[in-house]
């Protein structure tokens, strides 16, 4: 009886080795989970298996490694399981971190980076693998990267050597618009935001005035080269009719370099949903290591109860200063792994404001140019429109 019970407790073991995959160790942040997925993507760049995989998967300009492993065979299967496994787990912690569960099917994705003589890169043979993370004891952006031979590197994030990389990152324009659903999803569970930005638009059953960005240009997009795109997205701020905080984050998939004009002709600003005529206008990039779901409660606690924010008797301007204020303040150093992430803030834009690329709106930390124009959806064109450019002067902006 005793051997039968030995034997079975062993070959319970044994199948239980065998049926479940090998899980990476935890970790505590997404650049951490990148950090782990670049040293494992490592030992994989030489199979030509891989490369053939990875070229196969690429999109734009990246692959999503749940792709590419998913079409991945290696050649000695039973050596590379293990990797893959890893991957695969950290590929699912990012997704956990990112607050993200349910909303994506893989985070973790790759790049190239770099050239060879001026020209793309032929191969993956031989490559470095790196990623972006933050060195804790300066707070600053580094490259981490792992030569052939398994040897770390470390640079600036903006310093990195001129050699191609294979660059592992945690973000894309499906994560990112989830992100930005998710935190206007929970902000107005959380009050701070009237009505869903997808009902408001260009309504069918009624006239809307709407602020629409006709032109963009970044200065500084505050993205390290081998990271890749930006993804930058809005927070649009202001008080609505009820009298409390109106928060809307509008995702910006266009918006991917700096230093140069972007004309996307976008919704930025329905009137309807806020009383007066000024709003704020903020832009953040998403560094990868966002968790939005901590990232809107943040700002729901910092931003959402106006009476803590502005006095009985002050205006409505004057609170609109503060919101904006306190948004900026629920980001850096908080969430955000690196404050350079905040871009540029344009206060009080006045509802009948115009501006163009060639006079512009400029923000204040002046990294950021926008062209707005107001139409309006369903009606007649809204005549009472205060151009601020200098090119026209038909009447100061009015009062709230």
């Amino acid at each position: 009886m005793k051997r039968m019970l030995n034997t079975t407790i062993i070959a319970s073991a044994l199948a239980l080795a065998i049926s479940s995959p090998l899980m990476a160790r935890d970790v505590a942040s997404v650049s951490e989970a990148r950090q782990e997925a670049a040293r494992s993507v490592a030992s994989l760049v030489n199979d030509p298996a891989f490369e053939e995989a990875f070229r196969a998967q690429m999109g734009k300009d990246r692959a999503r490694l749940a792709d590419v492993l998913a079409s991945y065979t290696p050649a000695k299967a039973h050596a590379a399981s293990d990797t893959t496994a890893t991957l695969r787990d950290l590929d699912r912690q990012a997704i956990h971190l990112r607050g993200l569960d349910g909303a994506v099917g893989s985070l973790l994705d790759l790049h190239l980076s770099g050239d060879v003589g001026g020209q793309p890169v032929a191969s993956t043979r031989d490559i470095w693998t790196a990623t972006i993370v933050k060195n804790m004891a300066s707070g600053q952006r580094e490259l981490v990267a792992y030569d052939p031979a398994g040897a770390e590197h470390r640079y600036p994030a903006n310093a990195a050597p001129a050699v191609p990389m294979l660059m592992v990152g945690s973000k894309n324009r499906e994560a990112t618009g989830a992100g930005i659903r998710l935190m206007n999803e929970t902000m107005r569970r959380g009050g701070v935001q009237s009505v869903s930005p997808l009902m408001t638009a260009r309504s069918a059953s009624a006239v809307e005035e709407v602020t629409v960005l006709t032109d963009i240009y970044l200065t500084d997009d505050h993205e390290p080269n081998t990271a890749g795109d930006a993804d930058v997205f809005a927070v649009v701020s202001g008080v609505n009719r009820e009298g409390k905080v109106e928060l809307v984050n509008v995702d910006m998939p266009y918006l991917d370099h700096d230093k140069q004009w972007y004309t996307p002709g976008q919704d930025l600003v329905t009137w309807r949903s806020f009383a007066g005529n000024y709003v704020n206008i903020q832009l953040f990039e998403d560094d990868g290591d966002t968790d939005w779901q901590k990232i809107a409660v943040t700002i729901i606690n910092t931003v959402g109860d106006l009476s803590l924010i502005i006095a009985p008797g002050d205006p409505l301007t004057g609170a609109l200063s503060k919101i904006a204020a306190k948004v900026i303040e629920a980001m850096p150093g908080k969430i955000w792994q690196n404050s350079v992430d905040y871009i540029d803030s344009f206060y009080l834009v006045d509802r009948r404001s115009h501006y163009t690329q060639k006079n512009p709106n400029i923000g204040a930390r002046k990294q950021a140019r926008i062209g707005l124009e107001l139409r309006t959806f369903g009606g007649q064109s809204v005549k009472d429109s205060v151009d601020k450019t200098g090119n026209a002067g038909n009447g100061g902006a009015k009062g709230l």
